[in-house]
């Protein structure tokens, strides 16, 4: 194999990678609320090669190549239909924003929560009363 072939690899292996599904995650809906994660990426790579020839009239080629990733999360936009905001990590203020966001999604969970019981319950004295 030849260098031109294994840069060739490494960078299509690169680009299989990429996609907006790396940077924008797979989003989350709660209670009319849609949150997505947000991400950056980095990558890099690397590769080399030669061949040559011995006096004695043997050849030899070598070649290598590497590469890697880092994904980190950055901020999370979160959607409703009152509003947009986009709840950064990096940066001061995170728990802030956070802490104004999540608990008003569990008390929305808990209601989801408390009114699924009810119609389950509600649901059952029917079927007892009939």
């Amino acid at each position: 194999m030849k260098v031109e072939e294994t840069l060739k690899i490494i960078t299509e292996e690169i680009a299989s990678m990429i996609s907006t599904k790396t940077i924008i995650g797979e989003h989350i809906t709660i209670e009319g609320r849609t949150i997505i994660p947000v991400t950056e990426v980095t990558f890099g790579f690397g590769s080399g090669g030669g061949e040559g020839k011995k006096k004695d009239g043997d050849e030899g080629t070598g070649i290598g190549g590497g590469g890697g990733a880092s994904i980190h999360p950055i901020a999370f936009l979160v959607i409703s239909k009152e509003d947009v905001q986009l709840l950064t990590i990096k940066g001061k203020g995170v728990i802030s924003q956070l802490s104004e966001v999540i608990p008003e999604i569990i008390e929305k969970c808990k209601s989801m929560k408390e009114e699924c019981k009810k119609e389950e319950l509600s649901g059952t004295g029917k079927s007892q009363e009939t």
